[in-house]
């Protein structure tokens, strides 16, 4: 049987995969992740529309490690009691994803990832048709398989 956490994440990789007009972005993947692991409703992905390919498009951090600094505060929101205010600790442990992100795979922007400007309709269509763009994938299920352990689940 699998695991609601496993079972999350191939929910989110799918909706990421998607090319119909329900495709995630890649923050809103994690947060489906997020929310399907959490339990939450589904729909809790809008609260990320508009963090895809570095914020609106722009290249800056990568949406999907912006999909897990939301995602830690969406499960803040729910759960207040358990994380009443910024923990530290936390903090820290995001500081270092996103430099283990950067080490990983060599930038932690978008622009820095794909070596395109995504703002422009013309941009975002040269870095579709390059196969740099496939590896948006592996930031993705990095993103995921990080947020989990940070979870400790």
């Amino acid at each position: 049987m699998t695991d609601r956490w496993t079972e999350a994440k191939e929910v989110a990789m799918a909706g990421f995969r998607d090319s119909a007009a329900t495709h995630l972005n890649c923050a809103q993947a994690v947060v489906l992740f997020a929310a399907h692991g959490f339990d939450l409703d589904p729909a809790t992905v809008t609260l990320a529309r508009y963090m895809g390919g570095g914020s609106v498009g722009m290249g800056e951090i990568c949406g999907a490690v912006e999909g897990v600094v939301l995602s830690l505060g969406i499960r803040d929101y729910f759960a207040p009691s358990e994380h009443p205010s910024v923990d530290a600790g936390e903090k820290a442990l995001l500081q270092t994803l996103i430099r283990d992100f950067g080490d990983q795979f060599g930038s932690a922007t978008c622009r820095g990832l794909t070596g395109h400007d995504i703002s422009t309709k013309e941009g975002y269509d040269q870095f579709k048709a390059d196969p740099i763009s496939q590896r948006c994938d592996d930031y993705v299920a990095w993103a995921c398989d990080r947020l989990r352990s940070m979870l400790g689940q």
